[in-house]
């Protein structure tokens, strides 16, 4: 398997995945059940929920800040804080004026990027909060840099420095960009899963013990909804990283990310880690065609999944 066929696969695998847990955002395991039984297909945001009006296939902010990232990293040809901020800026002076083009931004981003809009330079305008927004976007720098591990964690920590300030949301970051990157490369997923532990530790080590619970969790061979009850599936980074690891290390790509979005909680972004990390070890074969059938924008993805590969290509040199 080439690695362009990775790099397209993290990025529509972590773009499916949101938009299949998009719906189930804030519900328990049990409310899901009870409205929907087992989710498997992309489903439209139901009428009360805070998505609503949101289609089958539709991503929310998660999506939208990987592809900004990414945008962002092909436009200054390496990632760029300055670069990325304006890109923020940009984005968040459109959902400012009009609210119904916000999709679910959390409050540490939506605060984050009106302290730029008001003049903070982005090396000071993050907000310490624990929360994982950090790390649902940080695909593309394990995807562009993974072959250098130093540079990866180097650059999806400044890219959270943006607007997640927190020691725990950059490890976070750090964590998925390890994992992504680590798993381009085959590596087993338990090798993949301690890697990024460690790294994560460097930062936090509260985050780097609570991945290596991960790994006693999945050698106790707990049930997938046993073991995510848990491991909390909250918008803490705490829990979201987590417990993408395990889905992603635990199940086969497909199962993985139906496991999550039917954890309940913050079914989105811990869908959308694990499908970057399941589209970058096993490329796009394993994305069901009921799924990218409806997925917004997907040849917008793939383009930036081609984009990023070249790119990726020149600074590594082997072009």
């Amino acid at each position: 398997m080439d690695l362009l066929d990775k790099f397209i696969g993290s990025l529509l695998g972590s773009a499916a995945g949101d938009a299949l847990g998009m719906p189930l955002e804030g519900f328990s395991a049990l409310e899901i059940q009870r409205a929907f039984g087992r989710v498997v297909d992309m489903l439209p945001a139901p009428e009360h929920h805070f998505h609503h009006g949101l289609q089958a296939g539709q991503y929310t902010d998660d999506t939208e800040e990987t592809l900004i990232l990414a945008e962002s990293i092909i436009e200054a040809q390496g990632f760029s804080g300055d670069v990325f901020a304006e890109h923020l800026m940009r984005w968040g002076s459109e959902w400012i004026l009009n609210e119904r083009l916000n999709r679910g931004v959390g409050i540490t981003t939506r605060s984050a990027i009106e302290n730029m809009l008001s003049g903070k330079p982005w090396q000071e305008a993050g907000v310490s909060i624990e929360t994982c927004g950090a790390a649902m976007r940080a695909a593309p720098i394990g995807l562009v840099y993974h072959w250098d591990l130093s540079m990866v964690s180097r650059y999806s920590e400044l890219q959270s420095i943006v607007t997640h300030r927190s020691r725990a949301a950059r490890a976070g970051a750090v964590a998925v960009a390890v994992g992504v990157a680590l798993s381009l490369l085959d590596l087993p997923r338990m090798t993949i899963l301690e890697v990024s532990a460690e790294s994560a530790s460097r930062i936090s080590p509260e985050l780097g013990r609570k991945l290596r619970e991960v790994r006693a969790i999945l050698l106790s061979d707990k049930d997938p909804s046993d073991a995510l009850d848990m491991l909390g599936t909250s918008p803490s980074v705490h829990d979201a990283v987590p417990s993408a690891f395990y889905c992603f290390v635990r199940l086969e790509p497909e199962e993985a990310i139906v496991e999550a979005v039917n954890a309940g909680g913050d079914t989105d972004s811990v869908a959308s880690i694990t499908g970057a990390l399941a589209g970058a070890r096993y490329g796009t074969s394993w994305i069901p065609e009921r799924w990218l059938s409806h997925l917004e924008n997907r040849d917008r993805i793939e383009e930036m999944g081609r984009a990023l590969s070249q790119l990726s290509l020149r600074l590594s040199g082997r072009v």
